[in-house]
């Protein structure tokens, strides 16, 4: 326990060190569409994931942690819609299928054109078999749908953000650079108390790598319109002030709205389909008890 919390600690401490673009969405904004998220799920598992909450608040950034200390994993986080090896939109030169995608651009491109569905779909598959194995008993059960909760949570939040869904992510091909973290992070962060959030209906999700490129896709569309909102709101100005942010947020409300309320509704339906995809297995037992263990002694 104390090794996990030391290196909790050090990736928090590095993490904070680097500039806000690092990371996506924010870490107060994929805190926030996980706590209104796990709000959102059915009675049936909510008390489990309530019991968790904070533990899974607080891990819902752990892949931002991973970027922050160097680890392969900016390629997670997005898909380049707009490069030129992916054609015109919908971009259907993109496989969906991963070895085929593979083969098609070869790892290296592949890399550099991003890899989010299919990584959600990894940590989709890691938290439906961690629920399955709930009634086993075995050492770090619990633990495991709570990391994966929070992993497989991250990534389909990430693919609500315009900016993860094209190639021109910090405006630095229209000479709007830091445009990602103003808009993700900083307009989030000033204005949360002003934003309405209204999750939908949650949604059975047959395939996370499907959901995940449909999501990007969707993504995608804002991104002319947000990119317009940041010149308009900047004008003659050669500062991102106060009235710089307000001009940005009368703009751009109605899409921040938007895309966190969405996020909510696809974070609370990956743990929900997850679940039934493991066969519904009941989770109240998890709560609060384990069944006790026997005493293993030498003969």
């Amino acid at each position: 326990m104390f090794r996990r919390l030391s290196v909790t600690v050090a990736l928090t401490v590095v993490a904070s060190l680097l500039p806000a673009p690092a990371f996506a969405w924010g870490f107060a904004a994929h805190r926030a569409i996980m706590r209104r998220a796990i709000d959102i799920l059915p009675p049936e598992i909510k008390p489990f994931f309530v019991e968790h909450r904070d533990e899974i608040i607080y891990r819902v950034v752990d892949p931002d942690m991973w970027r922050a200390i160097g680890w392969d994993e900016d390629h997670n986080h997005f898909v380049n819609f707009g490069a030129p090896e992916l054609g015109p939109a919908p971009f259907t030169n993109m496989p969906r299928d991963y070895t085929a995608a593979l083969q098609k651009f070869g790892p290296v491109t592949l890399k550099a054109l991003g890899t989010l569905p299919w990584r959600e779909a990894e940590m989709f598959g890691n938290l439906q078999r961690a629920v399955a194995g709930l009634g086993d008993q075995s050492a770090f059960t619990i633990e495991r749908v709570v990391v994966f909760a929070a992993l497989a949570s991250h990534y389909i939040q990430d693919a609500y953000q315009p900016l993860h869904a094209s190639n021109n992510y910090d405006g630095q091909l229209t000479g709007q650079r830091g445009i990602h973290a103003r808009f993700e992070a900083t307009l989030f962060e000033r204005n949360e108390s002003r934003l309405t959030i209204t999750p939908g209906p949650l949604k059975a999700i047959p395939s996370p790598r499907d959901y995940a490129f449909d999501a990007l896709l969707v993504s995608y569309q804002d991104v002319d319109a947000l990119l317009k909102a940041d010149k308009e709101a900047i004008g003659a100005k050669d500062a991102y002030d106060d009235q710089y942010f307000e001009a940005l947020f009368t703009r751009l409300k109605p899409m921040l709205e938007e895309r966190l309320s969405a996020a909510v509704t696809a974070t609370a339906s990956v743990i929900v389909s997850a679940w039934e995809q493991a066969g519904r297995p009941s989770l109240t037992a998890s709560v609060t008890t384990r069944a006790p263990q026997k005493v293993q002694r030498t003969r």
